[in-house]
């Protein structure tokens, strides 16, 4: 990636966790948002599970064998 786009993605993220550091609270604060980045944690994890979900998914349902067309002859 050109280091432009590094930048302009960059910018919302720190926006973003900056925000969350310091920015104004909830009116009604859970107990997890005491804890800092908490949400970008949550984020990054659920992100890694969806991939290794889907991974195990495709290679139980959707993979064939390497072999797969040649059984037949």
């Amino acid at each position: 990636m050109k280091p432009l786009h590094w930048i302009l993605l960059a910018l919302p993220t720190l926006g973003a966790l900056a925000l969350q550091l310091f920015g104004p609270e909830h009116p009604y604060p859970k107990p997890w948002d005491k804890i800092p980045l908490f949400y970008a944690a949550f984020g990054f994890v659920g992100c890694v599970l969806i991939i290794i979900v889907s991974k195990a998914l495709g290679k139980a349902f959707l993979q064939k064998p390497e072999d797969y067309y040649d059984r037949d002859r």
